[in-house]
């Protein structure tokens, strides 16, 4: 599904007649239809139900098969508007419920060279980190028989061993990117995990550092089938290259079913908008899919001035997020792992009940963003349709007054015994069936016309 809304539509109208003006010229109508039949009334004739007819009757029917046309022509227009009105609504309702796709950050583990950068950064805790008096190493012990890689990747998967075994161990499978590295690492992942008593089914290695466009694949996946996934992120330092960036690793367990463990709480990780390149143009649309609302920080990282710039103009228009984290200002130069490191510490902030989070990451010419929270987004709600009378329904009427006002107008003329026989139900019949099958034809028109000028077809 692609990322766009309607811009807001014309409300219709519901057209009535204005009933005092309407029933002022029908009385008028009606006194000087009166008034005439009485002066060409015959002399020496009395006062008769021909006299009704003729002087009250035809003109009364005459009049409200006029309104009721009029009220046919108005529906029409009534129809096209609302048809319109409709098909945003319904896009509207999908795209929230597009965006409110998620997956659930069921555990997390986060290394680097603070001790807690999320308090540290949204100011709770300890100093503000920034860059270039951050510490850039993760601190690590020596060993012989193992790389820095590897050990850091044990420090990484330990502490989720316990909910890998007990709550997540169905179709388990994992992905792991490291910098530097090659497939032996889905190897070394599969023996750590081994020692600690998790089977997992498959384990991939990533060549390159993931972007948030994985996310997007995975709750795709995550519709149809139970779906836990380990992901694993090792942005080091290169030994013989001198590095201004700060070292990261990441590690997160997503699932799309959360067994609930005492004293600790789910974040919930949006489906992310990837592929921005265009950000005032398609900002205001993944704004306005409120995958979560009212969010309280941006952390961002790797955007360059024509992204960044214009994402934070769009937010100064919305009038939100007012907490703006540069991950480059506080831990040194953009490296690919800040991504994911600022997806770790928006999740720490939700756990530390600072709000919704929002996630913005650029490469180049793309940027992508996502959107976090301690709790699940209400579903939209859905879009009732409007009840009003349709084209055809009017053309009913007014062909069935209309039918009605010339069997009143044969009357006029002594045609009486041509409808003694049943034939005015015909005439009323045929003209009802006539004009009701032309206002099926001009609903069906306005649908068509409606849709063509909203979605192009």
């Amino acid at each position: 599904m692609k990322w766009w809304y309607y811009y807001e539509q014309e409300e219709p109208d519901h057209f009535r007649l204005p009933v005092r003006p309407t029933v002022t010229v029908f009385c008028v109508i009606i006194l000087i239809s009166v008034a005439i039949r009485a002066v060409t009334w015959p002399e020496n004739k009395h006062i008769n139900a021909d006299f009704l007819m003729q002087a009250v009757m035809f003109p009364a029917f005459a009049l409200i098969t006029l309104g009721l046309f009029i009220l046919f022509v108005a529906s029409s227009v009534r129809h096209y508007l609302a048809t319109r009105l409709a098909i945003k609504n319904q896009q509207d309702e999908e795209i929230k419920r597009y965006a409110r796709d998620h997956l659930i950050i069921a555990g997390r583990t986060v290394l680097t060279p603070l001790a807690e950068p999320a308090l540290n950064m949204l100011k709770l805790e300890g100093d503000f980190p920034l860059a270039p008096k951050t510490p850039l190493m993760i601190p690590s012990e020596e060993a012989f028989e193992v790389t820095r890689n590897e050990m850091l990747l044990e420090r990484l998967v330990v502490p989720l061993a316990d909910k890998l075994k007990n709550h997540y161990s169905r179709f388990f499978e994992a992905a792991i990117w490291v910098r530097g590295g090659d497939e032996s690492y889905s190897e070394i992942l599969q023996r750590i995990l081994e020692r600690q008593g998790v089977k997992v089914n498959k384990i991939e290695y990533l060549p390159d550092c993931p972007d948030y466009s994985l996310l997007d694949k995975w709750i795709d996946c995550a519709r149809d089938c139970i779906f836990n996934r380990l992901l694993v992120t090792i942005d080091l330092h290169d030994d013989e290259v001198e590095s201004k960036s700060m070292e990261n690793a990441c590690a997160f367990l997503l699932t799309n079913q959360y067994s609930e463990i005492e004293g600790e709480f789910p974040v919930y990780l949006y489906r992310p908008l990837t592929e921005i390149v265009d950000v005032e143009e398609m900002l205001p649309i993944y704004l306005y899919a409120e995958s979560v609302s009212a969010p309280k920080t941006l952390w961002y990282t790797g955007l360059s001035r024509t992204q960044k710039y214009p994402l934070l103009q769009v937010l100064d228009e919305k009038k939100i997020v007012a907490n703006r984290l540069d991950i480059e200002a506080s831990f040194g130069e953009k490296t690919a792992g800040y991504q994911w490191l600022a997806l770790a510490l928006a999740a720490d902030a939700t756990m530390y009940a600072q709000g919704n989070q929002l996630v913005a990451a650029g490469e180049i010419t793309r940027m992508a963003i996502t959107a976090l929270s301690s709790h699940l987004t209400p579903e939209p709600i859905s879009y009732q349709p409007v009840i009003y009378m349709y084209p055809w329904l009017y053309g009913l009427l007014a062909g069935f007054m209309f039918g009605t006002t010339s069997v009143s107008g044969f009357c006029l003329y002594d045609k009486k015994d041509a409808f003694s026989d049943g034939w005015f139900l015909i005439v009323i019949g045929f003209f009802s069936i006539f004009c009701m099958a032309y206002g099926a034809l001009i609903t069906f028109f306005m649908e068509k016309r409606a849709m063509k000028h909203m979605r192009g077809y």
